[in-house]
């Protein structure tokens, strides 16, 4: 094989002058693009940086388990492996139609294993809401405006911190994101993670700016709770709107030091 001669200091400033007027160019068109009035795929972007953000806390935290709590059909933990997470995925899935759907996506993955639960923050049963042509729409709290059919399952709640010593034994030697997407229940998961939140290095939760369910916590009360937890917020991005006013973020949230610093950083 030949000899390939090192970059100099020369060939690195041409790079590097390169790179810059590609992004310089992606700008200008970008914003001329907006001068014209052209739509924008603004949430298939916002959805990429989410990926990219998750990709990188991931990495950083070193994460080697993802709960997936509000699974739906799988999406989000599929999503997480298409985009490379390798490491071991539980969804927690209460309806029936909809965990037979995941439970299809996890054939063949040994490290994603689901369980048809709710998680709250008692053990119990409840009734959940389910509108069945809109599914991501299911929630244990009644809905404030019914503009779709709903229906009525019954449901296994546990507490996330009895159930994960059955189903992850070394929990406690984990590093573990906790993602929550269950439609105004999530400061309620997040009550019943109590004792197994050392373990928990991220997390990423659904937050209500403008209610779509009864007694859904405000957003600025699940920061809190979160920020008083331990944990510092990363990104907030926008999942829906109402007009024009925001309706539901994602927050991404890293756990910080007991000096109150963030947690690992690179450079």
């Amino acid at each position: 094989m030949s000899d390939v001669p090192a970059p100099t200091d020369r060939d690195e400033a041409a790079m590097n002058a390169l790179r810059q007027a590609l992004k310089d160019g992606s700008r200008r068109l970008a914003l001329r693009a907006v001068r014209m009035g052209l739509p924008l795929p603004g949430r298939p972007l916002q959805a990429l940086a989410e990926h990219v953000g998750l990709r990188d806390v991931i990495r950083r935290e070193r994460i080697d388990v993802v709960l997936d709590v509000g699974a739906n059909t799988g999406q989000f933990a599929q999503g997480l492996r298409q985009a490379g997470y390798s490491g071991r995925i539980l969804s927690f899935e209460p309806v029936r139609r909809d965990f037979e759907a995941a439970t299809r996506r996890m054939r063949g993955d040994p490290l994603w294993t689901g369980l048809r639960l709710a998680l709250g923050e008692a053990d119990g049963t409840a009734a959940i809401n389910v509108v069945p042509s809109l599914t991501v729409m299911n929630s244990l709290l009644a809905p404030i405006t019914a503009s779709r059919p709903i229906e009525s399952e019954p449901v296994e709640i546990r507490r996330l911190d009895t159930v994960l010593p059955e189903c992850l034994p070394d929990f406690a030697a984990r590093r573990i994101l906790l993602k929550m997407d269950t439609q105004g229940y999530d400061l309620r998961c997040f009550a019943g993670a109590q004792g197994c939140l050392a373990s928990i290095q991220a997390l990423y939760s659904e937050l209500s700016v403008l209610p779509l369910y009864a007694g859904s916590p405000h957003y600025l009360e699940s920061l809190s709770r979160y920020e008083a937890a331990g944990f510092a917020l990363i990104d907030l991005s926008v999942v829906s709107r109402r007009g024009d006013a925001i309706q539901e973020m994602n927050c991404l949230m890293r756990r910080t030091r007991r000096d109150g610093t963030e947690g690992t950083r690179t450079a």
